[in-house]
């Protein structure tokens, strides 16, 4: 087994020229990234397969494999002898959602990228229109927006809803709605490799950088088949990642708490002298405790946050590659260029 490390992006500035070559022909590239989605993903590939060849002349499509536990790596195999534009990547093991649009986004050529999900729940069936938006200049992003979640359960658009109101308070990005499915002009694609960072939020990424942005709408479809690989444990894991990554607005709220608990704690030192001199001390043995849980609780929270920033900076100056990769499947489409190029 050959594990391929992940090229080192340039880090001197933000918006470098592009190294992808023009004679390469790409109009657009589409990342796939996938987890253990081996039901669906061959009839999901048709699908797309179908429209793009409806919409655009040249373009590639390729399969992240974020080291699924299934026959998802062996189903993109089979479907590749069908679809000469298909290439695939498999990590050495699950390295997580924002990993896989990384080295999707690493691996793209095309003068657009565009992101969707394998699960069929981001409709194929709007990438013509994400292309006439892209195409007649109208913006360097273009962003397909949630207006309908009915088929996801209550928990799930529960969850949305306060992720995203969080986010709002805390970051000041507004992601109310907002999703993975967005196509980028090469020109943020290249801005975004060019950010140094391990710990990446792809949906918060693009909406920081500025670049003019349009917003397209869809209802979320049922998946083609299975079910969801997301938990809450993923989806905290991920919040908290997203927040730590861009506001340090948590911290200032620990020193507004702890500024607060010096205020009670004056206003109980009062209590307590006139407590002392009224010979009444006894009376306030109910407020003390309640302060006394509360800010013990506070603190050891304060403690947590600043844990979850530390483990941020952790991560940051271990340098390790963000992934590793395992196989590659090159599309007939490259090989063949390579060949004629030798």
């Amino acid at each position: 087994m050959t594990l391929l490390l992940n090229p080192e992006t340039r880090r001197s500035e933000i918006t470098q020229p592009s190294n992808v070559p023009e004679s390469s022909g790409v109009e657009l590239s589409v990342v796939v990234p996938a987890f253990n989605e081996a039901l669906g993903i061959a009839a999901f590939l048709e699908l797309l397969f179908g429209v793009l060849h409806g919409c655009c002349g040249r373009f590639e499509v390729c399969v992240v494999d974020d080291g699924s536990r299934d026959d998802t790596w062996q189903r993109v195999a089979d479907v590749q002898a069908r679809f000469p534009e298909l290439s695939a990547i498999r990590f050495t093991r699950n390295f997580g959602k924002e990993a896989a649009i990384l080295a999707g986004l690493r691996h793209a050529v095309g003068r657009a990228v565009l992101v969707i999900d394998a699960d069929g729940q981001h409709p194929p069936a709007l990438i013509p229109q994400f292309l006439d938006t892209w195409r007649n200049g109208g913006a360097q992003i273009v962003a397909a927006r949630k207006a309908a979640r009915s088929s996801d359960s209550w928990m799930a658009r529960a969850s949305a809803r306060a992720f995203n109101m969080i986010m709002r308070m805390v970051t000041g990005l507004d992601l109310t709605g907002a999703s993975d499915y967005r196509l980028l002009d090469r020109r943020v694609v290249d801005a975004l490799l060019a950010f140094p960072e391990k710990v990446r939020f792809f949906r918060g990424m693009t909406v920081w950088t500025g670049f003019s942005t349009r917003h397209l709408s869809f209802d979320v479809a049922p998946r083609i088949a299975g079910t969801t690989q997301w938990s809450s444990a993923q989806l905290t894991k991920l919040a908290i990642s997203a927040i730590t990554a861009y506001s340090a607005k948590p911290l200032g709220m620990i020193f507004r708490l702890g500024m607060i608990g010096m205020a009670a704690a004056f206003l109980l030192l009062m209590q307590a002298l006139y407590s002392w001199l009224a010979n009444i001390a006894v009376s306030g043995w109910t407020s003390m405790t309640v302060i006394v849980l509360f800010f013990g609780s506070a603190n050891l929270l304060g403690i947590g946050v600043l844990g979850a920033y530390l483990a941020q900076v952790f991560d940051e100056i271990k340098a390790r590659p963000e992934y590793l990769i395992d196989k590659e499947l090159r599309s007939r489409v490259s090989r063949a260029q390579s060949s004629s190029d030798g």
